[in-house]
């Protein structure tokens, strides 16, 4: 394991204590002590899990318009019979693929009854690029650029961890940021390398943890990166960092599950993932994926009744997250409180064609129907029934939602970044969506009522001697805000009473080079934030 497969963050425990790396005990130069005073998720705990469906899920035959007669017209060969459709929307045209039902949990169709479901339709961006390849590559990088002439080289989440994390390398993390089944994800890269590490099998009971090594920037010798890089691989080669806490973590896990998971790949890697976050593991991000959705040919038998390649792996995708659901409900009643730190999506590089080709499939088209679920996902439809008249120039169906709103979303709804900060990660781009308001109950929609928390973020970070505060006040009352040293010094100051609302505020300091702690007391919380100044 090379120097970018290790990650920056805040804990604690990396801020002080010393690494245990099989029997060599290494300490990262100039900790910030303060870090070891708080819990390595004080700020914010909440994960994420990232489900990527290869292939292009077809969405018409996910969430079926089947009150529309024209869905019949384009799809004589595989589409599938009310009678053998889930029916949860009545004469909206709302219905299930029956794969979507299975497992003795409920599958999907449960988790909608029980509002932990969300259904984004006409999710997909234009124009839309039908290269299994780029199209990826858009969706992961968080970026739409179909120039085949741009690298897409970093990942919306990698840029994410980044951000949040700016001091790496100088400290090391006791857990990885996140952690990648199967291979590693363009999601979790950034411009520092891979901010997670690679599960190899997705039991953990064997081959532990493999990590692809990166090799050092050949000019970079004689430079801090140069020390750095030596420091990191020398203990890396004498042990893997994470197998011994990961497979801890799994163990002591494992024995608290009670869900029913499928043997098939994507019931492992969410019983995996359930495993690690009731064993405590303090990672953020779950990136887990299932092939099989190129479904040009027996996507669906021509009989109507929903049989065929398509049906059984929704089926096996259903399934595996309600039976994780369970298990994190379950863990509720155990006194292990997770159900609502944790919120899950799925993403599918495109959909396909309206209409079915002469193999019982269907070929590449665009927009197509997006899952979120969770506790903290209000529960419904998002979206129209597809337009099934007025396709696009190529015979597509059209976009409704641009994928980027779902990811604006996640980032300030669910990880509570301010905007700005968002818009950074998205690498602000001309055409960037609104949010989706409403797909996160913590966005502000909660049984009819406002829910408002405060936020607080500082550009650019790293800074010189002046930057911007973006605060979010959530109850009228008195705000301090202070830059705190390493060794514990407050300074620069900002107190006095604010009305609930949001501000801009002017910040400037004379400090010297070197990491700080942003912190901010309010009458609903504290909050805080790792910065860099640079003189």
């Amino acid at each position: 394991m090379k120097r970018r497969t290790f990650l920056k963050s805040s804990l604690a425990s990396a801020a002080l204590t010393p690494v245990v790396l099989g029997n060599v005990m290494a300490r990262p130069a100039s900790p910030l002590k303060l870090l070891a005073q708080m819990s390595p998720l004080d700020v914010n705990d909440k994960i994420l899990i990232l489900i990527q469906l290869f292939g292009g899920n077809d969405g018409l035959n996910t969430i079926v318009p089947a009150d529309d007669p024209n869905y019949y017209t384009l799809r004589p060969n595989i589409g599938i019979q009310k009678s053998s459709l889930i029916n949860r929307g009545g004469p909206d045209g709302f219905y299930m693929n029956p794969g979507l039902a299975y497992g003795d949990k409920g599958g999907f169709a449960s988790l909608f009854d029980e509002g932990q479901l969300a259904i984004v339709r006409g999710i997909g961006y234009t124009p839309p690029n039908l290269s299994h390849f780029r199209s990826t590559d858009i969706w992961l990088s968080g970026l739409n650029d179909s120039n085949p002439n741009d690298v897409l080289g970093t990942g919306w989440l990698g840029r994410f961890l980044e951000q949040q994390y700016p001091n790496f390398p100088a400290q090391l993390p006791t857990d990885p940021l996140a952690i990648n089944f199967g291979g590693f994800s363009l999601a979790l890269t950034s411009d520092k390398g891979r901010m997670g590490i690679e599960v190899a099998n997705p039991s953990l009971q064997a081959g532990g943890l493999s990590a692809t090594g990166d090799t050092m920037d050949a000019n970079a010798t004689g430079t801090r990166y140069a020390t750095e890089y030596a420091f990191v691989q020398d203990i890396a080669t004498r042990s893997n960092a994470y197998a011994g806490r990961v497979k801890d973590a799994y163990t002591s896990g494992k024995a608290l599950l009670k869900g029913n998971y499928g043997s098939d790949t994507m019931g492992q890697q969410m019983a995996s993932v359930a495993a690690l976050i009731a064993g405590g593991l303090n990672t953020r991000v779950y990136v887990v994926g299932m092939g099989g959705f190129d479904t040009h040919v027996q996507q669906a038998t021509p009989d109507g009744t929903g049989g065929g390649a398509q049906t059984n792996l929704l089926g096996q995708l259903a399934d595996a997250v309600a039976q994780f659901q369970y298990d994190m409900l379950q863990l509720d009643d155990q006194g292990i409180k997770v159900s609502d730190r944790v919120l899950g999506f799925t993403v599918s590089e495109f959909g396909r064609r309206p209409h079915d080709n002469n193999s019982n499939g269907t070929d590449h088209g665009a927009a197509s129907v997006q899952f979120v679920f969770g506790t903290q996902v209000n529960g419904g439809v998002f979206g129209h029934p597809p337009d099934l008249v007025n396709l696009d120039s190529n015979g597509d169906l059209t976009v409704e939602y641009d994928f980027r709103a779902v990811y604006e979303t996640l980032l300030t709804d669910w990880f509570g970044m301010a905007l700005p900060d968002a818009q950074t990660v998205l690498e602000n781009q001309n055409d960037l969506p609104n949010s989706l308001v409403g797909l996160i109950k913590t966005a502000g929609v909660s049984a009819g009522k406002t829910i408002v928390q405060p936020s607080l973020s500082i550009y650019p970070n790293p800074m010189a001697s002046s930057a911007i505060l973006s605060v979010q006040v959530p109850n009228e009352g008195y705000t301090e805000i202070n830059m705190v040293s390493m060794d514990g010094r407050t300074n620069a100051p900002i107190a006095r009473i604010y009305h609930a609302g949001s501000y801009s505020i002017p910040f400037s300091t004379e400090l010297p080079s070197g990491a700080y702690l942003l912190v901010m007391r309010t009458s609903g919380g504290s909050i805080s934030k790792l910065v860099e100044v640079i003189k």
